[in-house]
């Protein structure tokens, strides 16, 4: 399956140098040789199989642990990249996470690389941050979720009203988070503070 979309994903953006040869650019140098191949390539470094995201996400809420722990768990400032499913263009992404756990938690890790795995989907920012919410809330069994993020829109900021200043800042809680407004300002206090230099 994965060949088959690498063909056709390859196939596109050899059509794409052509139409920049309509534009009379010289298609024909080295710095255009195999370029189909390895955009390609760098398309499916950003965008990942739905399949493959599931059993991912699955294997990854598998792998709690039993703590009696009942506090806010946040991981703040996540790094992550997608793209957007309307121009195709890149996403930068500053995602925080947090949890109220019930019984289970997540090695701390997992959740960097939640935020991660849903992000590789053509996927508007408004339903990634539904998303991360739910998996943290239902799936994970907690007592609430919580998710805010910021994302850099290239569609935004490299074209169109050129806004590469604007970040686009969506949030999304469960459970307690949504239930007790004190829960949820402690959260955005957290992640919307400046980050402490660890050196």
């Amino acid at each position: 399956m994965k060949d088959a979309a690498h063909e056709k994903i390859q196939t596109a953006y050899r059509i794409l140098v052509e139409g920049l040869g309509e534009l009379g650019y010289s298609i024909h140098d080295d710095n255009f040789r195999d370029t189909g191949r390895r955009a390609a390539n760098a398309f499916l470094e950003l965008v990942r199989g739905v399949d493959e995201i599931d059993r991912e996400v699955e294997e990854l809420v598998a792998r709690s642990f039993s703590a009696q722990y009942d506090e806010m768990v946040i991981s703040k400032h996540n790094v992550c990249f997608g793209v957007c499913p309307h121009h195709l263009l890149p996403v930068i992404y500053r995602v925080s996470v947090a949890y109220l756990p019930s019984e289970k938690v997540l090695g701390i890790s997992k959740l960097s690389r939640l935020a991660r795995l849903l992000s590789k989907r053509p996927v508007l920012q408004e339903q990634l941050t539904q998303d991360l919410a739910e998996v943290l809330y239902s799936r994970l069994q907690s007592r609430g979720a919580a998710v805010y993020a910021e994302g850099l829109h290239l569609c935004m900021a490299a074209r169109g009203t050129e806004a590469h200043e604007a970040r686009v800042v969506t949030s999304a809680v469960r459970g307690v988070f949504r239930d007790q407004p004190a829960t949820r300002q402690e959260f955005l206090d957290l992640v919307t503070a400046p980050p402490l230099s660890l050196l």
